[in-house]
């Protein structure tokens, strides 16, 4: 029951900072759309109005790149270095917006004004962004020593044999069920800086792991709930996006709006998460 109580104040506090949320989904737009329209365009003068896009149209086609010749290569060279863009902006982006989520969970439950909740973010950012990196090395450890070492040992044992592999899974479930306590305590660390001002990183990583060892199973459970639910909804959204694409303008409007409340159910969960964090910590006092 202290589980769903829990669930129940940080799902509130994540509706009232529904603003919030809108504001970091039109900026990840924006994003998106400074790196889409540039490679936009250079596909167009690649292609032009050639059949090179009906032949993409049924799927990849490796005779389209022996035709193209160093354009393809240009081609994935833009693509490449477009996703990585994206990927290190959407870190820094969400990690930058993370310090005035946390702020407004911790505080005012998304009553703080959009000034406010600006300076927040970009106060938290530098402390945020280390813990990230932190968690990021811990997380990196955990992961081979639970799934990396057994892995090796076994197929060297083993010879790679089928029933090996079969067994590797187990240690897939064990890291799995792992994350929700390296998540908790990087969400209860980014909640001690939120609240206490302080810039002092292994400060804000004892006070994680100490809010996560004085209530385990609870801190566990609203993790791990939220975890199960955040994987169920990408499990569907990728069924949708999948079997859903449309081929007509119309329903190529309503098929991207649609992923965008997707997207934006998305970053309700993840405030979700870090209010139901805030939600804990507030209960204990």
């Amino acid at each position: 029951m202290a589980v769903l109580k829990i669930l129940g104040k940080g799902a509130a506090a994540a509706v009232s900072s529904y603003k919030l949320i809108l504001l970091i989904w039109v900026t990840t737009m924006v994003m998106v759309f400074m790196v889409a329209l540039p490679l936009r365009s250079f596909l167009s003068n690649i292609f032009g109005n050639s059949m090179a896009v009906t032949r993409l149209s049924d799927g990849f086609d490796l005779g389209l790149a022996g035709d193209m010749g160093k354009p393809f290569v240009s081609l994935l060279s833009a693509v490449s270095m477009g996703g990585l863009l994206l990927l290190l902006a959407g870190f820094l982006l969400y990690t930058f917006f993370a310090g005035g989520l946390f702020a407004s969970c911790a505080s005012g439950w998304g009553r703080l004004k959009m000034s406010t909740f600006i300076r927040e973010s970009a106060r938290n950012f530098l402390p945020f962004l280390k813990i990230a990196v932190l968690m990021m090395l811990l997380i990196a450890a955990y992961t081979f020593f639970i799934v990396g070492i057994p892995i090796i040992v076994t197929m060297a044992i083993s010879g790679g044999s089928k029933g090996s592999s079969n067994f590797i899974y187990l240690f897939y479930a064990i890291w799995a069920l792992g994350m929700p306590v390296w998540l908790f305590v990087a969400d209860a660390s980014r909640r001690w800086v939120a609240a206490t001002g302080s810039g002092n990183v292994f400060m804000a990583l004892s006070a994680g792991f100490r809010a996560l060892k004085e209530r385990f199973w609870v801190s566990y459970g609203i993790v791990l709930v939220i975890l199960i639910l955040n994987a169920s909804f990408v499990f569907l959204s990728i069924w949708f996006t999948g079997w859903s694409i449309p081929e007509k303008g119309g329903l190529i409007f309503l098929f991207f709006m649609a992923t965008q409340a997707l997207f934006i159910i998305k970053l309700f969960m993840k405030t979700w998460r870090y209010a139901s964090v805030c939600a804990l910590a507030s209960q204990k006092k």
